[in-house]
């Protein structure tokens, strides 16, 4: 579950595999009316498969903006220029995207300047965040083609969009920030840059040529990252230390099958047990979700009796829109067979309420265990939990659970999903016909521990890094949230 029709670099790579059956037209030849064809036809699709789409905004608002973003786009100055907007942003919910062909973004890397370097963007900062370039590692940027960046990171807002009213999306976006930042003003040769020099409140400035494509994703891959890469390599990665006594379970992923969840959670959690280890780290940072039964699988593993697991799914439509465009994962249009097959699904596992509302019955929550007991192997020692704005869907119901049952410490930012509500399960794909772009929308609301509304936030963080101890954690190239844990843990508080 992890995403203007665009989310970065990464994610545009990741979009190679979609096989689109269409001829496409090269991105030099499509127009701004193209693209503004589609972004009307996405938006039209989104308002009628969407399960809620008016959840934070009104139908009336809502197509005010869209007018208002068709102008922006009418009025860019070339069709690169108005790829920055989309109607998906004007939904705030994480797992709708909109993304162009995979030829297209090929394409797209020779028609741009592109910002020359990777930075780290924390609570309203950015900072500098590779070494050996023109400015020094960990310097704090202050603003770039002499805008404040205030200014900068509202003109990304938009794209680092979350669920609702969250507004930590940008812990998503700024490794992307070379490719997001230069969507804003493609064609542009140099990048003035002002910055003050780490360690001094001393402030000077740079005037920074645009790189090319190959040196900005040579660059890109030069970034510090103040994150232990090894961890987040692996869908789930353990690592024992034992002078503080202290293990650390790295999970990027709950879109795994229960065998091989509980085969590496039991492993690990025997070895801290057999160790007599006092405290685990779980890192959930970068976990974009999946099934939220691994979720609550995971905690089974440290809650202290049995907890209740309960979600369940609800939708304004079980019909299939637009059909005409719907294709499967890899861009094969799907089948009268396969749509009816869908309809099916949907027909026999939702009922409709009083509200009007489709609600998941009983043959949708078959084998849900909601009596949850603790795993023999469970840990008793403290928990901490690492989570932020890459926190999303089934890991952010991972670390609701924690906090619901007091069982530990969230340390970092505001998870990028809803605590309590967000989308997910089941998705229909749109291959869009004039750009072949492809819009992904889900299906159904995702609700957990009986909630009555969704109040637009995240799980908030019990802990944050300090500012000034995260600046100097970042200069020192050192993970904050892991080095702040690590400092929490050995003086003992």
């Amino acid at each position: 579950m992890k995403r203007l029709i665009f989310s970065g670099m990464a994610a545009l790579l990741c979009f190679y595999s979609m096989q689109a059956q269409a001829q496409e037209k090269k991105l030099v030849n499509l127009t701004k009316e193209d693209f503004i064809a589609d972004f009307r036809l996405a938006a039209t699709i989104l308002q009628q498969q969407h399960p809620n789409p008016y959840k934070f905004i009104d139908s009336v608002s809502f197509q005010r903006k869209v007018d208002s973003l068709t102008v922006l786009m009418r009025n860019a100055p070339d069709v690169v220029s108005c790829l920055q907007y989309s109607p998906v942003y004007l939904l705030k919910d994480v797992h709708t995207s909109l993304t162009i062909s995979n030829e297209n973004v090929k394409e797209l890397y020779g028609m741009i300047n592109l910002f020359p370097y990777p930075v780290v963007i924390e609570r309203g900062k950015i900072f500098m965040n590779m070494k050996g370039g023109a400015i020094p590692f960990g310097a704090e940027i202050t603003s770039i083609n002499n805008l404040a960046v205030k200014d900068i990171l509202q003109d990304l807002s938009a794209p680092a969009y979350s669920d609702g009213y969250i507004t930590s999306g940008m812990d998503r976006l700024y490794p992307n920030f070379q490719l997001m930042y230069s969507l804003l003003s493609p064609h542009q040769p140099s990048f003035p840059v002002t910055y003050i020099v780490p360690g001094t409140t001393d402030t000077k400035k740079v005037i920074l040529p645009a790189a090319s494509t190959t040196q900005a994703f040579h660059d890109g891959r030069m970034a510090v990252l103040p994150i232990n890469l090894l961890q987040h390599t692996y869908a789930i990665y353990d690592n024992y230390d034992d002078p503080t006594k202290t293990g650390t379970l790295t999970v990027n992923t709950f879109n795994i099958n229960e065998s091989d969840a509980y085969k590496q959670f039991s492993e690990f959690f025997r070895e801290v047990n057999r160790r007599k280890y006092k405290q685990v780290i779980i890192d959930i940072r970068s976990n974009g979700g999946g099934n939220p039964a691994i979720s609550a699988l995971l905690y089974s593993f440290m809650t202290e009796g049995p907890f209740r697991n309960i979600y369940n799914y609800r939708t304004r439509t079980i019909d299939i829109a637009f059909p005409e465009y719907a294709v499967a994962d890899n861009g094969r249009r799907l089948s009268d067979d396969d749509l009816q097959t869908q309809k099916n699904f949907l027909y026999q596992r939702f009922d409709k309420d009083s509200n009007g509302l489709y609600v998941g019955n009983a043959r949708l929550r078959d084998g849900l265990l909601e009596n949850f007991p603790p795993d023999k192997d469970a840990f008793h020692g403290k928990i901490y939990v690492l989570a932020g704005g890459g926190t999303v869907s089934a890991a952010t119901y991972f670390a609701s659970l924690v906090q619901q049952h007091k069982r530990g410490v969230v340390i970092g930012h505001e998870t990028g999903s809803g605590e309590v509500v967000t989308t997910a399960a089941w998705f229909m794909r749109y291959l869009l016909p004039a750009t072949k772009s492809v819009l992904s929308v889900p299906m159904s609301e995702l609700y957990f521990f009986n909630a009555a509304e969704d109040k637009g936030h995240g799980a908030m963080p019990d802990l944050e890094v300090p500012m000034n101890k995260f600046t100097a954690y970042l200069q020192a190239g050192k993970d904050p949230e892991m080095s702040f844990t690590m400092e929490l843990i050995n003086s003992n508080k």
